[in-house]
């Protein structure tokens, strides 16, 4: 049986695994992109990545109905080279975010959300005024992700999961203890709302279970 407490409290920091690099080599321009409605205006706009001329660095390009192109730059996975790009709209506004993995470990993948904004892209910041980053995978030492749900406002709020393994239970079982902080996502920026503290959560509690795709 684990127990759970629900508190407000100020910001918890993500758990942050390493990234574990394998071999080196260079990153090439990603030749695939995605074709969502960045600005609410209902018309099909799209988001692809490009080469920098610099393994550690990649570029997000928007191209907008009506608003022509602009671009971010961004850290990148020297190794692992560019990844798919993720559509989201995480406050359910209707205003769609890209997702951008920018580090590749042995079991865990870094990833932050990138926005139109009112003078270009942007990436979202988190309470403390930084960039905001999402971790997911873990392996068995942590289980990390995110999701969204829906909120009282009728839109969506985010979810992040940081958890650490801290034992093994009885036939094996592997146990966890950490955190779920959701947040409200309003002009580019997270405010969270709540945080709910879990300890003693066995490998399959439902505590542990994250769905991206709640976010698209």
């Amino acid at each position: 049986m684990h127990r759970h407490l629900k508190i407000r409290s100020t910001a918890a920091a993500l758990l942050a695994l390493a990234a574990v690099p394998a071999l080196a080599g260079t990153a090439s321009a990603a030749d695939s992109g995605v074709t969502a409605d960045f600005t609410g205006d209902g018309k099909a706009d799209t988001a692809a990545l490009a080469g920098t001329g610099d393994p550690a660095r990649q570029q997000l390009v928007f191209n907008v109905v009506d608003g022509g192109t602009s671009s971010i730059v961004l850290p990148a996975d020297p190794v692992a080279g560019p990844q798919d790009l993720r559509v989201t709209d995480i406050n359910g506004d209707g205003r769609a975010e890209v997702l951008v993995t920018f580090s590749r470990g042995a079991n865990t993948d870094f990833s932050t959300f990138v926005e139109l904004g009112p003078d270009g892209p942007r990436t979202l910041t988190g309470p403390d005024g930084t960039r905001f980053d999402v971790t997911e995978g873990g392996g068995i030492a942590a289980r990390l992700g995110y999701e969204c749900a829906s909120n009282a406002e009728g839109g969506r709020d985010l979810i992040t999961l940081g958890a650490t393994r801290i034992d093994t239970g009885n036939g094996g079982e592997l146990v966890y203890e950490g955190q779920r902080t959701r947040y409200a996502v309003e002009n580019g920026a997270l405010t969270e709302v709540d945080t709910y503290n879990f300890a003693g959560a066995g490998q399959d509690d439902p505590v542990l279970k994250t769905d991206p795709a709640s976010c698209a």
